[in-house]
Formats: structure tokens, C-alpha cells, sequence
């Protein structure tokens, strides 16, 4: 690790609050939603990292400024078209350098030789080309060739954005003048395998510069999952994470069982998962069809959930949500966890979700307890003594008899199982079970009731969100699934997720996992789009000015309407169509028009009149 002490203030983003941070990895990244002060936070690091044996360049998004096909000034100030004035190229670099642009890159690769070989050498055997540095009439013109076709262009006017973000990257990375870089977004015009290409070639170089000197620090601000490569638990601790309105998060120490956990799950860090870093309401699930289905759900019901910030992440296991939960509560993100009912008892999530303060609050609150655990213990001991009460009564009644086999054949060890069964029971078959317990037993019946929906209300407290029937397949139309013992999971879940592919009526949804959907409405957060309020703004200003030109007699008829410079009407035709207009001697009238479909989703008639308050009626 690399120590540096930093101390930052932004104030219109953080208030008072400043970040701190002193140890830091050969590769650093910046990452988070659009507008949470990555670019203005990487340039202070830049200011901050200078001088003690370390130089720092930073190197814009908008690098390409001067590099584009339009004819823009030196970076800012005589024109590109012809190339770089020779007799000012110090004047280019240095306020390309200060301003973190391209340009400055084609003068390195005119002063640096070994440089330009390592570049040419990159474009001749990856994308069959050839760059020159062309000398005319006292300016500097980098060219390109195309190796096979032997045509030669101007890398400015001609070239892909792609080849001339890679070219001048590789150029800044590989030269020695400075040793710590920031690139913001780098991933900008380049395909993923490139991404991936140039993210390998800063591992190569990456290091403390002030051990090995041919080494540099690297910070990368970035929107893309493929340059976040996380191969250790250090690689962790290098993400800053930056979200509205809060100073930057980072990873600190890990206990040994998350360090455990998260050891044998880094393997399995694919894209995917590392949505969450860029999401402030990411939202995880234990399995691929959990996030199948949820997705699916959502989609056909018209919901983008991205419009939140949201995403579904599959992680594979309860320890997994568990490590994923705690890992956004260091980094301050605002997860959500969807988990099979089961992860109350057991696993890595219980234990986390459990000590979260806002779970503890609401059981303190509403009298189940002083803590979450607490409650969950009794919970689980009343189970037990249900169940063992439930096998010594031998019942016959078909449903009971069945739960209460299931619990005989299980062994002493698998308690956690008779639980689950019991719970399961509970809430498959409580008539059932209402007729077999009496006295003490019927009382504790209702208590694990009553006590389940508080913990799951406790859970919910925490963002944490249980499915009260016990896994997604319990959630299943087109197959029927045990809630004792699900058999055929795969099966299953491909007959379900082609039912929903098929469904087309949004209604149909919402009929068939109306519990589901209630559920994960809570879990998962939402932004509705009220284009109809949006509309009815429009539209009553426009009926207003209708109302005004008819009163002062400037339209007689639906001609006179839509030529009028007040009314607009071909505007207004955009989002709606005038169908008919009465206007009678008096200048009462009523006048048919219809919203378009094509804004709104359906054909919408309204019918107004000269007494209409066009800021009291609905669309």
C-alpha cells in the first residue's frame, strides 16, 4: 500500500464533511452515479498527490478536445486543420496538461522515440495500421495508413474515436514524466475487449513509483464494470464510491469471516455483480431465477427500476448477501436484499440484518425485544417446542400428518431444518394445524404469527425483505411446487420464465403474483413517470389560451383555430388533435379534442368548454 494523507473539502457537495483517506493501492478507483463529484474529487487528488517524489497528471474525460474532426483552436486557440504549430508545441502541452487534453499526448510521442515504438508497435500488429508524425510547413500533422490499403489520413478528421483514445492513454501511461496518472473514464470509445486490453497494460505498470521508479500510481474514474478488476481483498479497498450528497466511502477492515467469505467469492466477481458500485439502490438476491423473474416481473409491468438507480444482483448464497450487505454499509450505499425465508435463522444476512440498528430500533420500538436476535431466538425456541409437540401428537389429519413426517425423518443435527418445516407449516396449513393444537400449543401458534410478520417488518426496517412464503418457486403459477420440498428447480423455473416472456397484458401480471409484486414494490425502489401530470400542464395552458381567443373573438371555427399565433396549434398537435369546435353567438362554445397515443399510452377524449377551469380538471 501506498501511504498519503488526504484531506478534501467540497462543501456544496459535502457540507461541512471532508474526506480523509492515507493508504491507497497501485490502482484507485473513483466510481458512483452521474453527478457525485468523481471528476472534481479526482482533481483535487491530482493537486494533493503532488510534490514528496510524486507527479501527477490528470487526464479529462473531454481529452479528445483538439484531437476531434472539427476544427477546433489549440486546444483553445489557433486552428487544428493544418496541425500543431511548430513553434509553439510547449504552449500546446502545457495547457493541454493543465486542462488534462489529448493533445499534449501526439507532442510526447514526437520527443519520445521509445514511446512511439511501443505505439506503433500496438497499431501495426493489433489494428493493421501505421501512425506518422508528419513535419509541414512548420507543423506538426500526425497521420495515419492503413497498412493493406496503403491510404494515408489525418488522425483527426479520419480516424475512430476509439484508435485515438487508445493511442494517446497508452501514450500518457507509458510515459515516464509523470508517475501517478487519473484518467476519467477511460472507457469512453472503446469496446469492452479494449477496455479489458489497456486495464492489463496498467496492471503492468502499476506500483508505489517511490519503491520501484518504473512504476506509477494509477486512479481510474470510471462507469464501467470491465475496469473494475477486483483480485484480492486489497483490489477492494482501493474503491472509492461516491454518492449523492455524501462524502466518498471506501472498505475498511474486514473481520475474518467477511475476509473468509469474501476470499472464496472474489473468484466469481463477474461484471454483473459489479453493477452494485455504480448503483445507489442496488438490490440483491440469492439466485439466477430470483433475478430472473424479478426483472421480468418488472419489465412487464412497465417498470424500469434503472430510473431509481436500481439494479437485481445474484450472489449465490445467504453468506453472500450477508458480505454484500455489510460491504454496502461501509461504502454507504443504499442496498436492498431479497431473501428466501429461511435466512432468518441461519447464514451470514441473519446475522448482519440482525445487528443493523434500524432492525433493533423497530423491535425495541414496537415491544418485541432488546435486540433482533433476541427475538429471533425465541422465535426459533417456540418453533421447536411446536414441532416436537406436533410429532408426539401423531396426528392423521393428510396435511399435518405430512408435515410432521418430514420433521421425524430429520436428524438431530439439521434443527435448523425442523424450524424451517415448522415455520412453513405454520403458514401453509394454520387452519389445519388450529384443529390439532389446543391450550399452551394454540398460544404458541399464535405467538410465531404474530412474532414472524414483526421480524419481517424488522427486516424490512433494514432494507433486508423475506419471502414470507419461503422461496421464489412458492411464488410459481404454471407449476405447482411443495412448500416442504421443492423438487425440480431447474424445471420449474424455465416453464415459469417462458410464461412470463409470453405474458403480454401488464394486468395479466399483476393478477397471477400479485403478493410477489406487492412484496418487492417494498423492496425495490421505483420511480413512476407521471407523463399525465406532465401533460395536464400543457394542455390547460393551452386550453386557456383557447378560452381567451374565442372570448376576444379571434376564432370562429376550428380554420380560425389552428392558424391562430396564440393558440399555436401546430405545437399543440404534436401531443394532441382538435376534432370538433361549436361556438355559439354569445361566445359560449365546447370544443372535442383528443390526446395522442403516441405521448401517452392511449387516446385520451376530453371535452372543454368556456367555463372549463383549466386548473381543476384531470387528464
Amino acid at each position: 500500500m501506498f501511504e498519503k494523507h488526504v484531506d478534501i473539502s467540497i462543501p456544496f457537495l459535502w457540507g461541512q464533511e471532508h474526506f480523509k483517506k492515507h493508504q491507497w493501492g497501485a490502482i484507485n478507483y473513483l466510481v458512483g452515479p452521474n453527478g457525485t463529484g468523481k471528476s472534481l474529487l479526482a482533481m483535487q487528488i491530482k493537486q494533493q498527490f503532488n510534490g514528496g517524489g510524486i507527479a501527477s497528471r490528470y487526464l479529462s474525460a473531454e481529452r479528445l478536445v483538439g484531437l476531434e474532426k472539427q476544427q477546433e483552436g489549440r486546444y483553445g486557440g489557433g486552428n487544428l486543420q493544418r496541425g500543431f504549430d511548430l513553434s509553439i508545441l510547449a504552449d500546446y502541452k502545457s495547457r493541454a496538461e493543465n486542462v488534462g487534453l489529448s493533445s499534449s499526448g501526439i507532442i510526447i510521442l514526437r520527443e519520445r522515440l521509445d514511446i512511439r515504438i511501443k505505439i506503433e508497435a500496438l497499431l501495426s500488429d493489433i489494428f493493421g495500421k501505421t501512425i506518422r508524425l508528419s513535419e509541414e510547413g512548420g507543423f506538426l500533422k500526425p497521420k495515419m495508413q492503413n497498412i493493406k490499403a496503403g491510404d494515408e489520413y489525418g488522425l483527426s478528421e479520419s480516424e475512430c474515436h476509439g484508435l485515438k483514445e487508445l493511442i494517446t492513454l497508452l501514450t500518457f501511461l507509458y510515459d515516464p514524466e509523470k508517475n501517478c496518472i487519473i484518467f476519467d473514464e477511460p472507457e469512453l470509445h472503446l469496446h469492452p475487449q479494449y477496455q479489458s486490453f489497456f486495464l492489463e497494460e496498467i496492471r503492468k505498470i502499476a506500483g508505489n513509483p517511490l519503491n520501484d521508479p518504473s512504476k506509477k500510481l494509477i486512479f481510474i474514474v470510471t462507469h464501467s464494470p470491465y475496469f473494475i478488476d477486483i483480485k484480492s481483498i486489497d483490489d477492494l479497498k482501493s474503491i472509492l464510491v461516491c454518492s449523492p450528497g455524501k462524502v466518498p466511502a471506501y472498505v475498511g477492515e474486514l473481520d475474518d469471516n467477511d475476509r473468509y467469505i469474501l476470499s472464496r467469492f472474489l473468484p466469481r466477481f463477474n461484471t454483473h455483480h459489479k453493477q452494485f458500485f455504480f448503483s445507489p439502490n442496488p438490490v440483491f438476491v440469492e439466485g439466477h431465477t430470483d433475478q430472473q423473474v424479478i426483472t421480468i416481473i418488472f419489465e412487464k409491468l412497465g417498470i424500469n427500476i434503472g430510473a431509481a438507480g436500481s439494479c437485481v444482483i445474484d450472489v449465490g448464497g445467504k453468506d453472500e448477501l450477508g458480505v454484500f450487505y455489510k460491504l454496502c454499509s461501509a461504502l454507504k450505499v443504499d442496498c436492498r436484499v431479497i431473501a428466501d425465508l429461511d435466512a432468518i435463522f441461519r447464514g451470514r444476512l441473519r446475522s448482519v440484518a440482525s445487528d443493523d440498528a434500524r432492525a433493533v430500533a423497530y423491535v425495541q420500538e414496537h415491544g418485541i425485544g432488546q435486540t433482533t436476535a433476541a427475538a429471533i431466538g425465541e422465535l426459533e425456541r417456540i418453533l421447536v417446542e411446536l414441532a416436537d409437540s406436533l410429532i408426539a401428537k401423531d396426528p392423521t389429519m393428510p396435511s399435518v400428518s405430512r408435515l410432521a413426517k418430514a420433521m421425524r425423518e430429520l436428524t438431530p443435527e439439521e434443527l435448523h431444518r425442523k424450524r424451517v418445516l415448522m415455520l412453513l407449516g405454520v403458514l401453509n396449513v394454520e387452519n389445519d394445524l388450529r384443529e390439532i393444537f389446543s391450550g399452551g400449543d394454540l398460544g404458541k401458534l399464535n405467538l410465531v404469527i404474530g412474532r414472524f410478520a414483526q421480524l419481517l417488518k424488522s427486516f424490512g426496517a433494514a432494507n433486508v425483505y423475506i419471502l414470507p412464503r419461503g422461496e421464489i418457486e412458492h411464488y410459481y403459477t404454471k407449476t405447482s411446487t411443495d412448500y416442504l420440498n421443492i423438487t425440480n428447480k431447474d424445471a420449474c423455473f424455465y416453464t415459469e420464465r417462458e410464461h412470463l416472456l409470453q405474458v403480454s397484458a401488464a394486468e395479466e401480471i399483476k393478477r397471477e403474483y400479485a403478493d410477489l409484486i406487492d412484496m418487492l414494490k417494498k423492496a425495490v425502489p421505483i420511480v413512476e413517470i407521471e407523463i399525465r401530470r406532465h401533460i395536464r400542464f400543457e394542455v390547460f395552458e393551452w386550453i386557456h389560451k383557447v378560452q381567451t381567443s374565442i372570448a376576444k373573438r379571434e376564432v370562429s371555427g376550428i380554420e380560425d383555430l389552428k392558424r391562430s399565433a396564440r393558440i399555436n396549434y401546430a405545437l399543440y398537435s404534436q401531443i394532441l388533435d382538435v376534432e370538433r369546435l361549436t361556438i355559439n353567438d354569445d361566445r359560449t362554445f365546447e370544443c372535442g379534442i383528443s390526446l395522442k397515443k403516441t405521448v401517452i399510452g392511449e387516446d385520451v377524449p376530453i371535452t372543454f368548454n368556456h367555463s372549463t377551469n383549466a386548473h381543476t380538471f384531470v387528464v
